[in-house]
């Protein structure tokens, strides 16, 4: 029953790819011509360059890094002096020292680690290596002793 438009089916299925080519091309064309044609114009940035300090790292315990624009870095109370080009390059130890201030609660005169077996006088060399987190407080030598701890 259907034999006889078998012969049609090529024909049919071209005409439907030219008509499909036909829209396609139609469409590329339509937008092309849509886009409006700009120049493209480049022009000399002449703003005022805002003022901008770059650090590149920490290299072989130096600081490293840049200044852009009239930006003025200051490290450990020392300005930085740039180069010619705004490259500067100081030592670090200011950003490498760790600062750890221990508050002592009021009335207490020595201190033990939890981790240890010793007291110390507050003041004392060895109070000031133990860990502020590890720190025990006594008014007395012997509260320390009562505690465990050996002078």
């Amino acid at each position: 029953m259907f034999s006889k438009y078998l012969d049609y089916v090529p024909a049919v299925g071209a005409l439907l790819l030219a008509c499909l080519l036909g829209y396609l091309i139609g469409r590329i064309v339509t937008c092309r011509l849509a886009l409006p044609q700009t120049p493209i114009a480049l022009t000399e940035d002449i703003r005022p360059l805002v003022p901008t300090i770059r650090v590149d790292g920490i290299r072989n315990g130096y600081l490293e890094g840049s200044v852009v624009g009239d930006g003025r870095f200051v490290l450990g109370g020392h300005a930085v002096v740039t180069d010619h080009s705004g490259a500067f390059r100081v030592p670090a130890a200011p950003l490498l020292t760790n600062m750890i201030t221990v508050t002592v609660p009021e009335g207490m005169k020595f201190v033990a680690s939890k981790n240890g077996k010793k007291y110390y006088a507050v003041g004392s060399a060895s109070a000031a290596q133990i860990a502020p987190i590890n720190r025990i407080y006594f008014r007395t030598a012997e509260a320390a002793e009562q505690a465990g701890y050996q002078k």
